[in-house]
């Protein structure tokens, strides 16, 4: 009777966290425009699947996450709906990270796991993100959930539920390949079992075979992107920002970042303390930690250390590491000697993710520009026959995702720009036409439109609108959330 009622008790907690984590992710979903990524999300995914999938082949993403965002336009296309599909992923993370906890530990490190995902600021931006970043950490999750499974029971079922996901994940984002490189490391340094690792073996060779179509595509891309990106590259502080900000996220004050720094680095580094302790001291629970540690530091450092040939490392791009995190600090606060003391330690790093998450929702300062908005006003305005100019993709994309029946066109980029990030040039010109020059650009029109939305290459920009004043006549001009929308008569 009381084993039932410490379960009936447990369903309810995780229960009440997964609809608390929904509602989090479901708030304001729809009040944001479109930027610039989630633009081209939704211009991929007009696309047929065949057009799409062949547009992915130029990108550095796989098409999976573009065709679910396809289906679930059958209901429509708003803000709402387009981002629905990143919340449903990270809602589900939620509940599977707890049963991956409570199989690991117990249902208190599940618990509390599963409490910290459903309120991180960072998996809140990009659960109401457009973008594959969600969806690629359900399927991480649920792969090492079931490989757990897998290694414990040794039951088929388990290894074809981890291929599966694992096949998933691999056609979602390239990001998730250190994640089966950590799995791999600890079936043959930690487990070494030769069942285990035959049958592991098995199953990624499945996953290999089922990925074959897109191999060529992912080294072509691959080489594409050791040869042109756009990412600076880190400097070993980059590691710690980015465990930081698996827990606080970006929507904080500068004068806030330094001290989120310090409070979140010291709730880790405690807790790793505390690991390093049970492992000299051959805990029971040392094998679960080594596959968290695992986890978390093989996508970490691994990205880092590619980083120093080819930058890469962005938080998005280790955001699979984050889940391990969060289950060691659960493990911190609930399985330790001095679980109390880490609890106490861990509030200040509590106070500031829902001081993040009060950004992200209700601070100007951290909201997306209001492409919406901007594309409506020049629709409103906008007469037959006139031509709206883009100096920079950053406005191009949004526009035409939301009024894609007047004509656009994207004046050419800053030079430097483009040499650097040559994928996206590509997908962009995929989605968009091929940029045009000026005087091309006008040819036919009476009237240009010109939208300045400064978000790279300033000067560059600047100089593309200087070169409209000096050769045209302005008729109005407007400012709106930063973005500058200028009319021209071309006579």
């Amino acid at each position: 009777m009381k084993a039932t009622f410490y379960q009936l008790k447990s369903q309810r907690w995780i229960l009440s966290v997964t609809i608390l984590g929904l509602f989090l992710r479901l708030f304001q979903l729809g009040e944001w425009s479109f930027w610039h990524d989630e633009a081209l999300t939704v211009l991929l995914a007009r696309k047929f699947p065949s057009e799409l999938i062949h547009i992915t082949a130029s990108d550095v993403h796989p098409p999976l996450y573009f065709l679910l965002v396809k289906a679930f336009m059958l209901f429509g296309q708003s803000e709402f709906i387009i981002r629905l599909p990143s919340v449903l992923c990270s809602a589900g993370s939620i509940s599977i990270l707890y049963l991956l906890g409570r199989d690991l530990f117990d249902e208190r490190v599940g618990q509390v796991g599963a409490f910290i995902i459903a309120i991180s600021p960072l998996q809140l931006f990009y659960a109401q993100e457009a973008r594959m970043y969600a969806q690629l950490l359900l399927l991480t999750v649920f792969s090492r959930w079931c490989f757990t499974r897998a290694l414990r029971s040794d039951n088929i079922l388990w290894w074809g539920l981890f291929a599966l996901g694992a096949t998933l994940a691999s056609y979602t984002a390239y990001f998730a390949l250190p994640v089966f490189l950590a799995m791999g490391l600890y079936v043959l340094l930690v487990d070494k079992r030769p069942k285990r690792v035959l049958h592991f073996v098995v199953a990624i060779g499945v996953v290999a075979l089922l990925y074959l179509p897109w191999m060529g595509i992912f080294f072509t891309q691959a080489r594409s992107v050791f040869d042109s990106y756009w990412i600076a590259r880190p400097s070993p502080l980059t590691i710690f920002t980015a465990l930081s900000a698996f827990f606080v996220s970006y929507s904080l004050p500068s004068l806030w970042i330094a001290i989120s720094l310090a409070v979140t680095l010291l709730i880790v580094f405690v807790v790793l303390n505390d690991v390093r302790h049970a492992l000299a001291e051959s805990s029971m629970d040392a094998r679960s930690l080594v596959w968290l540690l695992l986890w978390g530091f093989v996508p970490l450092l691994g990205t880092y250390l590619v980083s120093l040939l080819r930058p890469i490392f962005q938080v998005r791009t280790v955001i699979t590491a984050s889940p391990a995190f969060y289950l060691l600090v659960a493990w911190g606060i609930t399985r330790v000697r001095r679980r109390k003391l880490n609890l106490l330690l861990s509030l200040p790093t509590l106070v500031m993710m829902l001081v993040s998450v009060l950004n992200f929702y209700f601070n100007p300062s951290f909201a997306k520009p209001p492409w919406r908005q901007a594309a409506h006003y020049v629709q409103e305005r906008a007469q037959p026959g006139d031509v709206v100019l883009h100096t920079s993709d950053g406005s191009f994309l949004p526009f035409l995702s939301y009024e894609p029946n007047v004509e656009h066109i994207l004046l050419p980029e800053d030079p430097v720009a483009a040499r650097e990030n040559a994928p996206s040039q590509s997908i962009v010109s995929a989605v968009g036409g091929l940029p045009q020059p000026m005087n091309k650009a006008v040819q036919g029109h009476e009237r240009a439109w010109l939208v300045v939305g400064l978000d790279h290459a300033v000067a560059h920009q600047l100089e593309q609108k200087q070169r409209f004043d000096a050769r045209y006549r302005l008729l109005e001009e407007t400012e709106m959330g930063g973005i500058h929308i200028l009319a021209y008569a071309l006579d």
